[in-house]
């Protein structure tokens, strides 16, 4: 399937047709609803579509425009909502069938802000069981014998199939950097605690994310202004990035855990940036980065446990298998261990800061290689350090497999130097787009 045979629609081009008068929140939610028509029946993306109440919102926001009226960046645009997240008037189900199936009586916090934007809802897009390892329904819109990754797993299939123009996903270990990059799209898992998770079905306290899944990362950075109401960084990006970034590449952890196709299409990636003028040095982790995964699972399995662990018992007979899995070995997690763990995240966070002492970004893969097949949701171990650290991640597409899937890098920034990361992977998008779109064009 060639998601590409038209250039992708972003939020950035679509304001302008709107405000121009060239297209109205009808029609674009009605080409939206042509894709999901489509495609929906063997790609599943979507958990609950409301039809009625989507209409019904774009032609409120049409006449809004006709008197004048312009709520924010996100008006008339269609907006995926993962299925662990409130949304008014929808049930949410979290891919678990014992859920109380009864609509939600008011917005997430995420959701609400959105909304006062003027994102039009059309459903809530499919989640692995409790946003955990069990494969989804959902399938990989550029091949449908292999996984769109988990747990975002409609939210990022929505948007590269272009049923929506953005979606809003969660991240505990990789779940929204694994799946934008297995669906050739972009996502941003920001830094801990910049995005209100009011309204949204907690696993861990310590690891749990919201962030955007878009085409670029100006859409990303649309997203994100308008799911914070904190801080607008879209200035920043209101005219193109000239200044290359000094880039830290990770090696060793990332680069032994990576297939041969990953590691080529990074280096390729990297040889570019550094071509058009961005400095590129390898970056060493430090020795105490060796067990950051075993620290991230330990940390996970406790915290899922105590936030599941009733209904788990109640209900057991509808959890899945690895969900099931992670919950049982939250029993063998002491309170000693569970503290030694919140005691490694401070530190590890700590010292990683010291990578960015000669660089303002560190890209690495975003995931193993492409996509694999559906009996998986992927391998989320290039991600979980970025969970665990809770440093802001983008990934963005830069390639295509062999196979004829994406593969995707990640960018990360300084946890305290956003506007840095949000400026350096717009650089990088950049230079990279126009050399990955061609590849497409010829797979």
């Amino acid at each position: 399937m060639n998601l590409f045979q038209t250039p992708p629609q972003t939020i950035a081009d679509t304001q302008q047709a709107l405000k121009a008068g060239t297209l109205s929140c009808r029609e674009l939610l009605e080409q939206c609803f042509r894709k999901i028509d489509a495609e929906e029946d063997v790609i599943h993306a979507w958990a609950y579509l409301d039809r009625v109440s989507a209409f019904q919102q774009a032609d409120e926001l049409d006449a809004e425009i006709q008197r004048g009226i312009w709520r924010g960046p996100l008006h008339g645009i269609p907006v995926g909502i993962k299925d662990i997240i409130d949304v008014k008037g929808m049930p949410t189900r979290a891919g678990l069938e014992s859920r109380d199936e009864t609509p939600a009586s008011q917005d997430a916090m995420v959701v609400a802000n959105l909304r006062l934007e003027g994102a039009i809802f059309p459903g809530k897009t499919e989640t692995t069981q409790l946003a955990c390892f069990d494969p989804p329904p959902t399938r990989n819109p550029w091949n449908k014998e292999h996984t769109p990754g988990g747990s975002s797993s409609g939210s990022a299939a929505a948007v590269a199939a272009g049923m929506c123009l953005a979606a809003v996903g969660t991240q505990t270990g990789g779940s929204i950097i694994r799946p934008a990059a297995y669906c050739g799209v972009a996502g941003l898992k920001p830094t801990f605690g910049m995005v209100d998770r009011h309204g949204v079905i907690l696993l861990s306290d310590h690891l749990d994310h919201v962030g955007p899944i878009a085409q670029t990362v100006v859409d990303l950075v649309i997203m994100l202004d308008c799911m914070t109401d904190q801080a607008t960084y879209l200035p920043l990006l209101v005219e193109p990035v000239i200044e290359p970034p000094r880039i830290g590449w990770l090696s060793g952890f990332f680069s032994a855990r990576a297939e041969p196709e990953m590691q080529l299409a990074l280096t390729m990636a990297s040889d570019e940036l550094n071509a058009a003028g961005a400095p590129i040095r390898e970056c060493p982790l430090p020795s105490e980065f060796d067990s950051i995964l075993e620290e991230h699972l330990s940390l996970m399995q406790y915290e899922m446990l105590h936030q599941l662990g009733k209904d788990y018992e109640q209900n057991r007979e509808h959890y899945g298998p690895a969900i099931s899995d992670v919950l049982e070995a939250g029993r063998g997690v002491s309170q000693e261990r569970y503290q030694a763990c919140l005691d490694y995240q401070n530190t590890i966070s700590q010292i990683m800061r010291r990578c960015f002492v000669r660089s303002e970004i560190l890209i690495s893969p975003a995931t193993h290689g492409a996509a694999p097949d559906t009996t998986t949701t992927g391998n989320p171990g290039m991600n979980a350090p970025w969970s665990l650290t809770g440093f802001p991640t983008i990934t963005i597409p830069v390639a295509v497999s062999e196979t004829g899937l994406p593969l995707g890098i990640q960018i990360t920034g300084h946890p305290d130097k956003f506007d840095d990361l949000l400026k350096a992977a717009q650089w990088c998008e950049n230079v990279l787009r126009p050399g990955y779109l061609e590849q497409i064009k010829q797979s």
